[in-house]
Parts: structure tokens; sequence; C-alpha cells
């Protein structure tokens, strides 16, 4: 009842701004009616080079797109290509994955089933789609866990072979049929001329984003794209790597410090060339902003925000925590509804950023790129509250870290040794499905988390080794991939429990992993600093966020690892990617919620976790001598 009445309000609020864009409607030809159910559109059908996550990889000859009474930036696809992509797209990427559709021209449903045996049900009739079981249609079948939150992290190598992780046992509970009810949100679903319409953004929101992946049109082309990397910082940030890795290989540039500033300055110009030529080079990105500059079609703009809201409205994974029962009545309640109905799309823009950065505001939220619709981009924000306490602590944390030798010294392996003390540190989770089994050490690095715990697991259980105590340092971590997560908590634990909760669906699973450290393909008590009378402890923050604040959680319950220093942030949700259907790339706080089990029941970790044993100075985290003194007081 309460989301009925919420309904209502919004449509009688909206009533005015219709009546308001009465005249425009008129100019532009744009009746509100046409996307009345059962009504007859001119339809029409334009095919366009379509990129499947590369420039290399392309769909084969043109994709057809189709477009309905004259608007020309608003495209749906017919449901038998997207069955057609979609199998493509995952036999192409050596997944199991394989639809059928089953077409009934007298109810108006379409029904996709899956290989198996999950289906999605299309009722033109009703405008609605539904899932009787949402995870079972979207995930692969060779997936760890249920709710794929580990993401293409297999039992086994491409030789059938075991690889770093395997689940040992599981419980599903796999949620009730959830329903999209495009008609309560006035969004259409076109069922004529024997074609089965259902507009672009909506199946690139419900069928690609929970895998990163987003579809952007720009008018010239159809990309399907990681929507994460949609924009011009990630552009940057991957040309300076490949850069430096070019530089590094050819013996130009070492980091080992050996360089005089003099060199190092002329590098950096060198460097800063080689970037700036690579941003030129084709890539999706620069496909995509190739597309014409300019504003928003009336239908589209309406489309969009109804369309926004839909998918927030379904999955925000916050959205009771905020308060928010309806996303149509926060973009009314807080002004960002006319910015995103307006004319001007850098406003539109700069709406989605104020949305995340300023209101959401939780951590994962998250502003990517623009339009390409933007002659000039979004102005810069201040960010929102929590934020903003959270980047200040972080940057003191990180300046005060480099005031202590120690932690110079460790930051290639982010592991070293005072005393009889190990300390291990990780700001960020890293998987990157590395050869280890081939040359372990050559991937011993600061920013590959299997690497840093295969090369510490050696340290720590090396013949004669001094190591009674191992301090694994999160104070500064932001999180980053769970598999990697995981895969350091087999190793402080053994066995490792995941537990997730989807608010979509009401999903809940709740899986026991084991990792391979040492590599000898066995999953076994050799993997684990468990049960080998260590002293295991973990350092935190308010920094320690996500799945930085995951696995201080599950030391917590576990009870074996204890916990110094101060509270964690938290930050529960697994991200997700989102797009605008003009093509804003974003993330938020997605469903699937990281959760902890007790008595059966799932129980949220958002809040952050409390340490066992308070440290406020932060300098005394970091003196790691007066630390080692200390912990070693502690037993």
């Amino acid at each position: 009842m309460k989301k009925l009445i919420a309904f209502l309000l919004i449509l009688s609020l909206m009533c005015p701004v219709y009546g308001s864009l009465a005249e425009e409607t008129e100019k532009t030809e744009v009746l509100p009616s046409r996307w009345e159910t059962g009504a007859e559109h001119q339809l029409v059908r334009k095919d366009y080079p379509f990129y499947l996550a590369s420039l290399d990889f392309l769909w084969p000859g043109e994709f057809p797109l189709y477009f309905a009474d004259g608007v020309d930036d608003l495209p749906f696809m017919d449901l038998k290509d997207f069955m057609a992509f979609m199998n493509y797209l995952w036999v192409n990427m050596d997944a199991d994955y394989q639809i059928t559709a089953e077409v009934n021209p007298d109810t108006g449903i379409v029904m996709f089933t899956r290989e198996n045996g999950s289906t999605t049900v299309f009722n033109f009739e009703n405008s609605r789609i539904v899932w009787p079981e949402y995870y079972g249609f979207l995930n692969f079948s060779k997936e760890l866990d249920y709710l794929g939150v580990l993401g293409s992290v297999y039992k086994t190598d491409k030789e059938g072979r075991p690889y770093l992780l395997t689940s040992v046992s599981a419980r599903e509970r796999k949620g009730e049929p959830v329903m999209l009810d495009l008609k309560e949100y006035g969004i259409p679903m076109l069922a004529q001329d024997g074609l089965y319409l259902v507009p672009a953004q909506t199946l690139s929101a419900f069928f690609l984003n929970n895998r990163g992946l987003g579809l952007f049109f720009n008018g010239k082309n159809l990309i399907l794209a990681h929507v994460d990397s949609m924009n011009e910082t990630v552009a940057r940030n991957t040309a300076l790597m490949s850069v430096f890795a070019e530089l590094t290989e050819s013996g130009v540039y070492s980091d080992s410090g050996a360089d005089t500033e003099q060199n190092q300055a002329a590098v950096m110009v060198q460097v800063m060339q080689m970037v700036e030529k690579k941003l030129a080079e084709p890539s999706l990105l620069n496909t995509y902003l190739a597309g014409e500059k300019g504003g928003r079609s009336l239908p589209l703009r309406d489309f969009a925000v109804r369309e926004l809201a839909m998918e927030l409205d379904h999955l925000y994974g916050l959205r009771e925590t905020h308060d928010i029962d309806s996303f149509m009545m926060f973009f009314l309640e807080t002004g960002m509804y006319e910015a995103l109905m307006g004319e001007d799309t850098v406003k539109a823009d700069q709406a989605i950023r104020d949305m995340v950065s300023l209101w959401l505001d939780d951590g994962h939220s998250t502003y990517y790129g623009d339009s390409f619709l933007l002659e000039k981009p979004t102005a810069a924000i201040s960010r929102g509250y929590s934020n903003a306490a959270f980047l200040n602590l972080q940057e003191k944390l990180t300046a005060l870290r480099k005031q202590y030798p120690a932690m110079t010294e460790g930051s290639g392996t982010g592991y070293y040794e005072v005393g009889n003390t190990a300390y291990v540190t990780m700001d960020t989770f890293q998987y990157t499905g590395a050869d280890y089994y081939g040359d372990p050490e050559a991937h011993v690095s600061a920013i590959d988390t299997c690497g840093q715990i295969i090369h510490a697991h050696r340290q720590i259980t090396r013949e004669n080794s001094p190591v009674e105590n191992v301090v694994l340092d999160l104070s500064c971590n932001t999180g980053g991939a769970a598999a990697a997560a995981v895969y350091l908590l087999c190793w402080f634990l053994g066995d490792a429990k995941l537990s997730v909760k989807d608010s979509f669906s009401g999903a809940e699973t709740t899986t026991v992993f084991r990792a391979d450290v040492n590599l000898d393909r066995e999953f076994d008590e050799q993997d684990t600093l468990a049960g080998r009378g260590l002293n295991l402890y973990c350092l935190i923050s308010p920094v320690s966020f996500s799945c930085g604040n995951l696995v201080p959680w599950a030391f917590k319950m576990d009870g074996n690892v204890k916990l110094l220093g101060s509270k964690s942030r938290g930050g529960s949700c697994v991200v997700l990617p989102l797009t605008t259907a003009w093509g804003t790339s974003f993330s938020v706080s997605g469903p699937l919620r990281i959760s902890f089990m007790i008595n059966g029941a799932y129980y949220d970790v958002d809040p952050g976790v409390e340490p066992d044993y308070v440290i406020r100075t932060y300098d005394h985290l970091y003196d790691r001598e007066a630390l080692t003194n200390y912990i070693n007081s502690l037993y």
C-alpha cells in the first residue's frame, strides 16, 4: 500500500511537469500515449556495427536495432536477436550458456529457456518480465558460488586440474520469482509485425550489468563494453601502466630507485608523450565518444528517467537503509528530476554524478564517465560527507606510513618481518588469474594478492622460521576482488565461509571454500596458517572497506584472528555497474550483500566491525617495532 500511495503521488506531481512540456511535445511531435500497450507503432529497422567488448570482436555483419515513431535515439532489440547475441557472446567466451526461445503469438508471451532449465518469461500483453529463478538464469554453471560473487573463478583450470580455490560445501536458497512490471513505470514492450521489442537499455540492465557489462549506443555503433572502462580516467591509467611496462621491459625505466632525478624527469616526459599517443589510438571508448554531440529527444528523456528509477528501485542494494521507497520520488525530493528531464545533457549527467557521489555516498556508488553527447565534461563536485571523511583519513594514513622505514622496505611484496612477527600489508585485493603453478615468484607483487599470499606462506612456513605472530595490515584496504579476499581467508582460517544475501530475489547462499596455497594441487592443512600454533592478528581502521571489511568480519566470527585498531568502515554490497539510456556510466551498491550467518540467519556487515583491541593512535599501527612488542605482550 505504501508503494502504491507513493506512486500515485508521483503521478500527481508529474502532471504539471507534463503540462509544462505540452508545447514542446507539440513542437517535437511526441505523443505521450505512444507507449500504450496494444497501440500500433511505425517501426524502422537500422543495422549497426556491433563491437563485443573489443574492436577485434564484432557481431558478424551488422546488428539490427529498431526505432518507433521517428524516435531515433531510443533503440529496441527484437528478442530473437538478443537471444542470438547472448548465445554468440558467451559461447565465444567458453561459458556454459545457451538460450532457446519459445514464442506464443496468441498470448504475447516469449519464453527464454537456458541449457540448465532456468527461464525468463516476457509477457507483452501485460508488459512484464518474470524470472522464476533470476540467478539460475543469469549465472554460469561453473560458478563456485550460486550468486556469482566470485566472478569467473572456476573449480579447475583449462586442463581440468584444481586451481587455487575450490568449494567443499554450500547451502543455497534460490529466492522467490521476481517480476519487472514495465507498465507500472511507463516503459514500453512492443509486439508488432512478428517482432518482440524490448528497449536495449532494459535488457542491458537486467541481463548484462551483473557481469560488469553494458550496451552503449551512440547513433553510429552499438558497443558492448565493461561499464567501468568507458571513461577517460581508466583509459589514461591503463595507458600509463602499459607504457611503464614497455619501458621497464626495454630497460629505460626501473623502479629500483637507482635512477638519478634527472633521468627520472626525462623518462616521465617520455612517458606522458607515449600516454597521449596511446590515448589517441583506436579503442572502444574513442569509438563511443565519436558519436555526434547534441541533445536528447523528449521521448528518450522521459523513458530514461523512468528506466533509471526502475533499475534503482530493484537493483540498489541499500535502498531501505537510505529510506528510499521510490527512486522517482527521490528524484523529485532532491531536485534531480528537473535536471534529468531537462534539455541540457550536461546538467543531466551532473545529476547522475550528484546522485552517486553526494546523495548515495556509500563508497561503492561511483561516477564513471559522461555520455558521448557532451561537448564538455560535467563539473567536478565535492564528495559526499562520508566519502570526504574517508578520503581524508586514507590520505592521512598513507602519508603516516611513509614515515616508517619498515613499511617502505616491504612495499614491493607487502611482506617483511620484525623479530618474531611477520607483517603482510594489503591495500587492495586483486585477482589476476596468473599461472602461479608455472613460476609463483614471478607474480610476487603488492598488486597481486594471490602472489603475495603464496610468497608470504613460503616465508612464514620455511624451515627454522622465527615467525610466531602473523599480522595482516588491512588498515588502508579499500576492497577489490572477492575471489582474492576469499583466498586470503582460506589461508588464515583453512575453511572460509562466504555468505551472501540478494535483496532483489531474496536468494541466500553460504559457500565453504578451501585454497591451494602451497601449489601442490591439494586442498589440505598444508595450505593454511590455522593449526600451526601461530598468533594471528589483523589491523583495521575506518578506511577498511568493502572486502577490506569482509575479511575482518570473517575473522571476528571465526574468533581465532584478533582485530587491532579501530572500527572498519563497512561496505557490504557487491559493486553493480549501470548506465543511463543516454550513455552515462556509473556504479551503485548492488543487490548482492555480503553477510555473516549466526544461528542460520543472515546479518549484514555494512555497519563495520569493532576491533578486539582498540588502538586509537594511528602511529602505533605503523611503528612496527613498538607494535611487535605490544603484540608479544598480549599472550
